[in-house]
């Protein structure tokens, strides 16, 4: 079923390349869709390392910049309860491609046609 609206966020900067929030027709599903960047630098990333390094915070050793395309369960308002637990990730190698994976990802919630099932893929 294809979405009621979609609201894209206006101008983001690095680190976010993208986000929007979409409404079903199922009142109060709402989803939120994020594609940000993971630079090397940042804490985020050598928490998420770490953790699947299975090494203390300070011992991670760092790839290069990645960026991540996220869905999460939202408000109307686009507040997100949990991030810990996506619906939908996809990781991408450079800034180009996190961009149209970003714009493919919600045309396909858009159009009803992604599958929301903690679904972890990466496009290295």
């Amino acid at each position: 079923m294809r979405a009621r609206w979609v609201l894209h966020s206006p101008s983001p900067e690095i680190p976010i390349v993208g986000q929007a929030r979409v409404a079903t027709w199922w009142p109060g599903r709402y989803y939120f869709v994020s594609t940000i960047q993971l630079d090397s630098s940042s804490p985020l990333h050598r928490l998420s390392e770490s953790i699947k390094q299975g090494v203390p915070y300070d011992e991670a050793t760092l790839g290069p910049d990645r960026y991540v395309t996220q869905v999460f369960r939202c408000t109307r308002d686009g507040i997100v309860k949990s991030f810990a637990e996506p619906l939908y990730q996809l990781e991408y190698a450079d800034e180009l491609a996190a961009r149209a994976g970003h714009k493919h990802t919600v045309d396909l919630l858009e159009q009803g046609r992604l599958k929301l099932r903690k679904v972890l893929v990466s496009m290295d």
